[in-house]
């Protein structure tokens, strides 16, 4: 495992990170997944960035790596559970899976909410406190975002089937 490039005195994630290694989950190059100590649903993880950043408007283009690595760590540690479980696999639409945007931040260390099923929370944190918006964007949205604020071309313009959409096979494709 890569050491964490920055740390911060007094950072309470710092500390899990670097010196708390029985909280962490699953752990990867650059994050590691804890339990959220208030749930908000049967499953509520937070993925921590190893570096310190202190908020996801901190981010750039450069950090979409991370910002991967974290999603696919906390997907991977879900499906585990959710196995684990004897539970079916991950259905998007029941899943939240993003950070928390200024001035919603209670800890200034980037880290991203990995919360299923979206039926187990309570209405404000389902209609508010994670509601797809301005206070909790979804962590696709950012990615996409940072890679359109960098000009980052999008690897699929020009492709003629990128805004295929088939509402049904053809008669012609079943014969």
């Amino acid at each position: 495992m890569t050491s964490m490039l920055t740390t911060v005195a007094g950072c309470k994630f710092c500390d899990i990170v670097k010196n708390k290694k029985t909280l962490h989950l699953k752990e990867k190059d650059k994050c590691v997944v804890i339990n959220d100590i208030k749930p908000k649903a049967k499953h509520h993880f937070l993925v921590l960035s190893k570096q310190h950043i202190a908020k996801p408007t901190d981010l750039t283009a450069a950090d979409v790596p991370l910002l991967e690595e974290m999603e696919r760590t906390g997907r991977e540690l879900l499906r585990e559970q959710l196995k684990k479980a004897g539970e079916a696999d991950t259905v998007e639409d029941m899943l939240r899976i993003g950070f928390h945007l200024p001035p919603l931040l209670s800890v200034h260390h980037l880290h991203m909410h990995v919360i299923y099923p979206t039926s187990d929370m309570g209405l404000i944190s389902r209609k508010l406190t994670f509601r797809p918006g301005k206070v909790f964007k979804p962590v696709r949205e950012l990615v996409e975002q940072l890679k359109a604020n960098a000009g980052v071309p999008d690897p699929l313009q020009g492709n003629p089937a990128k805004d295929d959409c088939h509402d049904g096979i053809p008669a012609h494709a079943i014969a």
